[in-house]
């Protein structure tokens, strides 16, 4: 196979949008595609949508595409194409891959977003250099996926890398998972706002009452311009993000643990003192052996990854 001449395509499939990127073999984004999901209509209206995305990408490429990959919100069965689950998408089992294949002859292959993120800063992002790593995915909610000798480890039953199911605060805020204090209940955007509003309800002087549509960065905008109230949310949420990072640490002892998502965005605001707080934490041989940095890829991270995934089937990557 020439690698010059061959593309894979990925697919972001998310709740509200299906994000297409036709990908070069070194992570170059040929051309991007984005169209509404429109989850409510259903699997088959989805993955007819599906369908028109790597057209439109593929045009008049043929054989030289090498593979699709498609990053779900959820957990897929690699062994049978199916999505198991995925809450956004109201899915279970839903024979993805199968429902496709009428329609494109090459390989597919399916991941969890999260994991495909993290082996999309592998190829061509943060993780570029890194053996083994951790990225994280802050927003709504907390993903991970977890790299070991270069490739991506999804575990036993593909759930390894739930670092937002990992319980930080034993009794605390009740997950939609059914535990309580889990990592994801106290750190992801929800958290923030959710803090937020406590303070404007007990009538604490903040910027943040004034602002309408309350969104996570106004809380990172906030702290930034010496915000009391915010400032302590942030030190809240860089106090338990730490504790479930010093655990990875131990744990996994990675070179590398990359924080994507929104709140990555926020630059040393965040990473400054949750280094600090987490090398802190961590045994100190695993501190010293590694860096944690913010993810490169941006809202191209899933389709990019998605990507990623055919090359690592394919044994390419």
């Amino acid at each position: 196979m020439n690698m010059a001449e061959k593309y894979v395509i990925g697919i972001d499939l998310g709740g509200t949008n299906i994000k297409g990127a036709l990908l070069g073999f070194q992570g170059n984004i040929i051309e991007k595609y984005e169209i509404a999901t429109l989850a409510n209509a259903g699997p088959e209206v989805v993955a007819n949508r599906i369908v028109q995305v790597a057209k439109i990408l593929i045009k008049d490429l043929g054989d030289r595409v090498a593979g699709l990959g498609i990053g779900v919100p959820g957990q897929p069965d690699q062994s049978t194409g199916s999505v198991i689950f995925a809450p956004n998408l109201r899915w279970r089992n839903v024979p993805l891959i199968p429902m496709l294949k009428p329609s494109l002859g090459f390989p597919m292959f399916l991941e969890n977003d999260a994991n495909a993120a993290a082996l999309g800063e592998k190829w061509c992002g943060a993780g570029r250099d890194a053996v083994n790593m951790v990225a994280i995915t802050i927003g709504t909610g907390i993903g991970g996926g977890v790299i070991i000798n270069g490739r991506l480890y999804r575990g036993s039953s593909g759930s390894a890398g739930e670092i937002g199911h990992t319980v930080v605060l034993p009794d605390g805020p009740q997950c939609n998972c059914g535990n309580r204090g889990c990592l994801e209940t106290l750190t992801a955007a929800p958290a923030l706002l959710r803090q937020a509003q406590i303070a404007i309800d007990r009538g604490r002087t903040t910027s943040l009452a004034t602002v309408e549509n309350l969104a996570a960065r106004d809380v990172f905008k906030a702290a930034e311009n010496g915000d009391g109230v915010a400032l302590e949310i942030i030190g809240e949420m860089t106090h338990y993000l730490s504790l479930g990072l010093a655990n990875l640490i131990n744990i996994l002892n990675p070179d590398l643990i990359v924080v994507g998502g929104g709140v990555s965005r926020a630059g040393e605001l965040l990473f400054r003192p949750l280094r600090e707080k987490t090398l802190a934490c961590a045994l100190p041989s695993a501190a010293q052996a590694v860096k944690i940095v913010p993810a490169q890829l941006g809202n191209d991270a899933g389709s990019i990854g998605a990507g990623a995934v055919v090359l690592q089937e394919l044994d390419l990557l």
